[in-house]
């Protein structure tokens, strides 16, 4: 009986070092099971999550975070190999048992999941931003469509003829540091008047440290949920920067949805007293309008495409010229990633999601019509 009990006192003390690890499991199994039940219930996360719990941590964190000239999530990102290897030399030379080092390791995924689960990713079944602009999108035909990018390209082509410069690319005249630190947050201010949702004091986007590798994977911003920082591409070009830091910027004051950050980045863009920024924002509703009208109708889209003035498309050439170096094989791994992500949160229509951008344009442009007439 003694030896019996001695075993089994054995055998427990062996796989102790896992409790801590499979508490977390279980943690991470009630995490999983509550963003599955948030799907059903989107009132209940915009009112309680989105709208409440989540701006007070969100706005906490994303200010100390901000206050870093370097991004945090990237300096882990760099630390965690050496980390781990440091585990592994020190668990040698203590002759730490193989339980514990993989125990302690296995910890890390496992918060991570929690971190982002209850600490962002709830966002994704927030109410759709149209019933929180109250914008009623609808399908419509093909030559509304063709209205909408007419009607983007007039308003680029005077915004563009604004800022000068020929029909050479546009090129900034101020820091690109400064458009993220000062120009995007002071947007974002302003469109805070008008839609209240999207106030909030926020840390300012980042340029990526490890821009090159993301552009490979055709990335030109990115958010990160762990340390609450927004990250741009420094291969991003100048028309682009404002937008692409704008949209990081709706994911960091918890819109999730990919199409609906990239509509948030236009309204907030439109809302900033300086020229550039309504530009670039503008830019950015062109290119996806653009793309949708092209694919539905090509020959609508080329008749259109010959109103844009020779400065708009000296921008958009230089668009597709900063990011036509990377691209390659490891932007279609990347593409198909991302559809799983997307899916796996909710997003099922996967990478197709990101057109639905043209919806809520389409629902804007139809709302302000209606009160024009009135």
């Amino acid at each position: 009986m003694q030896a019996n009990g001695a075993d089994a006192r054995g055998r427990s003390a062996r796989w102790r070092p896992f409790r801590k690890a499979a508490l977390l499991g279980i943690a991470s199994l009630a995490a999983w099971l509550l963003t599955r039940l948030a799907q059903s219930h989107p009132e209940a996360v915009e009112r309680v999550y989105s709208r409440g719990i989540y701006p007070l941590w969100g706005q906490a964190l994303s200010t100390v975070t901000g206050l870093l000239p370097v991004s945090l999530s990237e300096v882990l990102l760099f630390a965690l190999p050496a980390l781990l290897a440091l585990g592994v030399v020190q668990a040698a030379r203590r002759r730490i048992a193989w339980r514990r080092l993989v125990a302690g390791w296995l910890c890390v995924p496992l918060c991570g999941y929690l971190v982002f689960s209850l600490g962002w990713a709830l966002n994704y079944s927030r109410k759709p931003y149209a019933e929180i602009a109250g914008l009623p999108v609808q399908a419509v035909e093909v030559n509304t469509l063709e209205r909408l990018v007419a009607r983007l390209a007039d308003q680029a082509n005077d915004l563009r003829a604004e800022l000068g410069g020929g029909g050479e690319a546009f090129a900034l005249s101020v820091d690109r540091r400064t458009v993220l630190r000062e120009h995007v947050n002071e947007a974002y201010a302003s469109a805070a008047q008008a839609y209240p949702w999207l106030g909030g004091h926020y840390g300012a986007p980042k340029f990526a440290l490890l821009s090159t590798p993301l552009a490979y994977l055709q990335i030109s911003g990115i958010f990160s949920p762990f340390t609450f920082e927004a990250h741009v591409n420094a291969h991003e070009s100048d028309a682009l920067l404002a937008a692409t830091a704008a949209h990081e910027g709706a994911h960091l004051r918890g819109f999730a949805r990919e199409d609906e950050a990239n509509f948030i980045a236009y309204a907030v863009c439109m809302e900033s007293p300086r020229a550039y920024v309504r530009y670039s924002g503008t830019l950015l509703a062109l290119i996806y309008a653009g793309n949708a009208l092209s694919e539905a109708d090509p020959a609508a889209y080329a008749a259109v495409w010959e109103t844009y003035s020779p400065a708009v498309v000296a921008d958009l050439r230089a668009y597709n010229a900063a990011w036509e170096p990377y691209d390659g094989e490891a932007a279609e791994v990347h593409e198909q990633l991302n559809d799983a992500y997307l899916k796996a949160n909710g997003q099922t229509e996967g990478v197709r999601s990101y057109g639905r951008m043209v919806d809520l344009l389409i629902a804007q442009m139809l709302q302000a019509e209606g009160e024009e007439a009135q």
